[in-house]
């Protein structure tokens, strides 16, 4: 029986559980759909359809999905527990402490998360043929980064293959944000689309600086669809020419103008890796994760054994209700755990960072030639996510971070509002 919930979505929730089966302890993540939508058949398909994707990609970069299954609480999903933060938490505490992560280690992040879109790109069904899955929400939110330095790409609710991705009228789904110029066109997104994203998020880890945001959704389209591609090289000095160069072919406005796969952004960043690390050493993830999140790790540990403890004190006292036990399963969540997870600045990340209902805006008439997106705002503060527990990684060598003092930040010159870009009737899902 679950009794507290550790992060809320627009579709889904996610509890805090246990794995028992004798002696044998597991921490994991289980989500469901919301209560409210649990009885939508419509819901509950999208939902079982996340767990089929997910649960068909086999990679370490890539949290895994470990159990499906029904009961009285409607469906549901095991995922592992990954002890970590999310990218977007990496990216606002190096703004709140002004320094910029270092460019090896930011490479190698995204280096990870280029294999895992790749792996996701590539998936197959149980009969070995090419799904053609496009993730659609490649972002800092949906991208953990665990205490020992792996990065995992999460997050499946809304990716689609590309023989069904059919955009809706009047429905887009993703952040605004992180949307290619295509999908704000109404367009049918590709695995291309998925390359845009990875190049925002590419650059906002090397600048630490949102790269499309304004005052409203509509503004933040018209950035993405009329403003140039930003020049990497403005905000970062230190940054390669190749990576410069591959920045821009990721935020191209046509795609195919961007690189053919996800899979040559990875090989592209592996060769800037081996430049890097030939002039200025090898610098490793975790060593950058023990230096920057070391009390983060140490205090949620701290916080989550000592509840965990209290919850076993009361079930031991019978104050604590037995779950439906399945064969050789037992799943077990914690409101008090729960509670602590949110407490912890992101201690404890899931990749849920706003509500994910999307937007609903009427589409262009057929007379209109200029674009109009359908799109849906988002917060900025981080929720908490899914996450694998890892062992307590040796004191290393702090990994230095570069302050933005000493680099050459250009602020990016934004055009009027005015331009080719038209809203028409745009009206957003009351949440």
């Amino acid at each position: 029986m679950e009794v507290g919930v550790l992060a809320r979505g627009g579709m889904g929730e996610v509890a805090l559980g246990l794995r028992e089966s004798g002696s044998f302890r597991r921490l994991v993540a289980i989500k469901r759909l919301r209560s409210e939508l649990r009885a939508d058949e419509t819901f509950r398909t999208m939902f079982l359809e996340e767990a089929k994707i997910a649960g068909l990609i086999r990679h370490p970069n890539v949290v895994p999905v470990l159990d499906v299954g029904v009961d009285q609480g409607g469906p549901y999903l095991v995922m592992d527990y990954v002890e970590g933060v999310t990218l977007g938490r990496v990216i606002r505490h190096a703004r709140q402490h002004d320094q910029l992560p270092p460019v090896q280690v930011a490479v190698r992040i995204m280096r990870s998360v280029a294999l895992g879109l790749a792996a996701t790109h590539g998936v197959r069904d149980e009969m070995g043929r090419e799904l053609g899955l496009i993730h659609r929400d490649v972002s800092p939110q949906n991208v953990m980064l665990s205490f020992d330095g792996t990065v995992r790409l999460t997050d499946f609710g809304i990716a689609k293959a590309v023989d069904s991705t059919k955009t809706a009228t009047g429905l887009l789904k993703g952040k605004t944000g992180y949307m290619s110029p295509e999908q704000l066109r109404f367009e049918r997104p590709t695995q291309r689309s998925d390359l845009f994203s990875l190049g925002v998020v590419l650059y906002e880890l090397l600048t630490c600086e949102r790269l499309y945001r304004a005052e409203d959704v509509i503004a933040t389209a018209q950035q993405i669809l009329n403003e140039p591609a930003p020049d990497l090289f403005t905000a970062r000095d230190d940054a390669p020419p190749e990576l410069v160069e591959l920045c821009f072919e990721l935020l191209a406005k046509d795609p195919m103008q961007r690189c053919g796969s996800a899979r040559e952004v990875a090989e592209r960043l592996g060769e800037i890796i081996d430049e890097l690390a030939a002039r200025e050493g090898g610098l490793r993830i975790e060593d950058f994760m023990v230096s920057e999140f070391a009390a983060e790790r140490e205090s949620s540990r701290a916080r989550v054994q000592d509840m965990v403890r209290e919850w076993e004190d009361s079930r031991v006292h019978g104050s604590v209700s037995s779950p439906p036990v399945r064969p050789g399963k037992r799943w077990r969540s914690w409101a008090a755990v729960a509670a602590v997870a949110l407490g912890t600045s992101g201690a404890i990340a899931f990749g849920w960072e706003r509500d994910d209902s999307p937007a609903r805006v009427s589409s262009p008439p057929p007379e209109v030639v200029s674009p109009v997106p359908v799109v849906e705002t988002e917060p900025e503060s981080p929720a908490v996510s899914p996450t694998e527990t890892a062992p307590v990684a040796e004191p290393a060598a702090p990994t230095p971070m570069h302050s933005p003092a000493r680099m050459r930040r250009a602020r990016r010159s934004r055009p009027s509002a005015g331009g080719t870009f038209d809203a028409l009737d745009v009206i957003r899902e009351s949440r």
